[in-house]
């Protein structure tokens, strides 16, 4: 029998975990008895008094190794030094639950261990996957190619509310390659797999081709005070970052030192909003613009429950000229002090921090975007303008997990010579 025990630590397209949990890995154990898997109809593995072992034993066949697609240059350079006090990434348990459970999906798939990639299918009823057309196609390739080598996973994509789709490749010793795609629901079940053809390899460049984008716009820190950043790391570890639709959005949030080395973002159990420090803060606009979009009504989450329908919750979207859009999410419901087609200026007060929408707790979600139609955008890096970071003034900084940032202008930090960081 397959087991799955999954330990992870957040829902939300884009949000800090509770305390309790943060910090945690996602863990796909498969455990079961592993010799009963791939016999016959007719073996069995009931102990009988039949003499002595076989001196040789049937060896085993080995998964191929996955991997996540390497970072382009420019991020290497972004996650080669860590700062003080790092705050690990707030990983988003939707994602990466999945991500987990389609890796492993893969991997069986690919290694024709069959019965054991089956029970990760959705086995209670909805959409079905052509199974034996499916294990032909693997069946076909391998006879041809032999067991693949090792497995790149290079994207992530959201479609509609409940599903998640992760594309990979698989490359073999005499350098073909084979597409993999695999949709994963809200449960965790398997419900979309294909191979070869249907993979468009094309989809492959796609997210990553702003990963070198330079912000045009001068941006501001949508907010007063000092904040953290979190999710914000380049890297599959980072929630957002393998979907295209937000590879470089930030999860701000509010947290103060509570031991050596140890912060919090909030006051009490955290179980109410109110006991965040982010919680019904002013956010401010980064930049002159146009407001474009606003989003209210959506009820805000008890800490610790998040809204797949409404992944963005509350938000407002602003045009800042130069074909860049901003994005300020999970606001509090009715909060927002705008409306479309509005002037707002750099700094001026828009809405307040909640928690509503994919969010188990109150922070900001922000992110830059090509487009104000948010399910064809794709994100671009934001870089803001006369930062204070760690308590260095910087004049121009993207922030990543673990930052604690703040405006010059209200930085209450010591403040030294400023320096230019890409």
């Amino acid at each position: 029998m397959l087991r799955l025990s999954i330990w992870a630590r957040s829902i939300c397209g884009s949000h800090p975990a509770k305390p309790a949990v943060a910090g945690a890995l996602v863990l796909l154990a498969v455990t079961g008895a592993a010799a009963d898997r791939g016999k016959g109809a007719g073996e069995s593995t009931a102990a009988v008094d039949a003499g002595p072992p076989p001196a040789a034993t049937e060896t085993p066949i080995r998964l191929p190794p996955i991997h996540d697609e390497q970072l382009p240059p420019r991020a290497r350079t972004l996650v080669t030094k860590l700062t003080k006090n790092m705050l690990v990434d707030f990983v988003l348990e939707s994602q990466n639950r999945s991500q987990a459970i389609a890796r492993r999906y893969v991997q069986l798939l690919l290694s024709e261990r069959y019965d054991e990639a089956n029970h990760l299918h959705d086995e209670v009823g909805g959409r079905r996957i052509e199974w034996p057309q499916l294990t032909q196609q693997v069946e076909a390739f391998t006879t041809e190619h032999g067991q693949p080598k090792e497995i790149i996973q290079y994207l992530t994509t959201s479609v509609g509310a409940e599903v998640q789709t992760f594309y990979f490749t698989a490359s073999y010793k005499d350098n073909i390659e084979l597409g993999v795609r695999v949709t994963i629901d809200h449960y965790g079940h398997v419900v979309g797999a294909a191979v070869g053809g249907e993979v468009i390899p094309s989809n492959k460049k796609r997210y990553d081709r702003h990963d070198n984008y330079a912000t045009k716009t001068e941006l501001s820190l949508p907010f007063k005070g000092t904040w953290t950043a979190t999710n914000a790391t380049p890297g599959a570890g980072n929630g957002h970052y393998l979907n295209p639709n937000q590879r470089f959005a930030i999860d701000f949030q509010i947290s103060v030192d509570v031991a050596q080395g140890q912060r919090s973002n909030h006051k009490g159990d955290g179980s109410k909003n109110s006991d965040y420090y982010a919680y019904g803060q002013d956010i401010l606009a980064p930049a002159d613009g146009t407001v474009v979009q606003v989003v209210d009504g959506v009820p805000e989450n008890p800490p610790g429950v998040t809204d797949i329908y409404y992944r963005f919750g509350n938000a407002i979207t602003l045009s800042i000229g130069s074909g860049e859009y901003a994005v300020l999410a999970h606001l509090q419901p009715g909060s927002a002090k705008v409306r479309v087609g509005d002037r707002v200026s750099r700094g001026q007060v828009i809405a307040r921090c909640g928690n509503s929408g994919n969010s188990t707790a109150p922070h900001l979600h922000f992110q830059l975007s090509d487009s104000p139609t948010l399910s064809l955008a794709s994100s671009l890096p934001a870089q803001f303008v006369r930062v204070v970071r760690q308590g260095v003034a910087e004049m121009r900084v993207q922030p990543l997990t673990g930052d604690r940032v703040s405006n010059q202008e209200v930085a209450t930090d010591k403040v030294q010579r400023p320096t230019v960081r890409p």
